[in-house]
């Protein structure tokens, strides 16, 4: 019996985990990931495959679709001295990608304060990584990956 609940167990640890946000397009992404938001409070600004969503001065996500309008890849910046918008938008970005289980909850909450400076995470075949730079702000990538990092070393 053991070994059976072991075995069921492990099977749903390797189910893959971007079917919830990672396979939606466009709209529903957006309609699912503006909820974590007060209506209003989000302005988008539409670029074609690219959607700039501004949380407040100074905190943006920006998220870049392929051909089939899906998220392939985001960027949350806070240009700002602090805000909990930022983590907001992290939190957000990664729940939709990768949908509510324990190990998006996991990756969100490593990513929910700002150290280690450098951080990175994969889940399922999302990259998830955080940088600072000491002129420009703090930086959260997400991307569609099989390799991860990508952006931070």
């Amino acid at each position: 019996m053991k070994k059976l609940l072991l075995c069921l167990f492990l099977l749903l640890l390797a189910a893959p985990v971007g079917a919830d946000g990672g396979e939606l397009v466009w709209k529903e992404f957006e309609a699912k990931w503006m909820k974590a938001f007060t209506p209003g409070s989000v302005t988008v600004q539409d670029q074609g495959q690219v959607k700039i969503c501004t949380l407040e001065e100074g905190v943006t996500a920006t998220f870049f679709l392929n051909t089939d309008d899906m998220v392939e890849r985001a960027v949350v910046a806070n240009t700002a001295a602090s805000s909990a918008r930022y983590f907001e938008g992290i939190a957000q970005t990664i729940k939709v990608l990768v949908g509510q289980n324990p190990q998006a909850e996991a990756v969100s909450a490593a990513f929910a304060t700002v150290q280690p400076a450098t951080l990175w995470r994969a889940v399922g075949n999302f990259c998830f990584e955080r940088t600072q730079d000491s002129d420009a702000g703090w930086f959260f990538y997400a991307s569609r990956s099989e390799q991860c990092p990508t952006e931070v070393r």
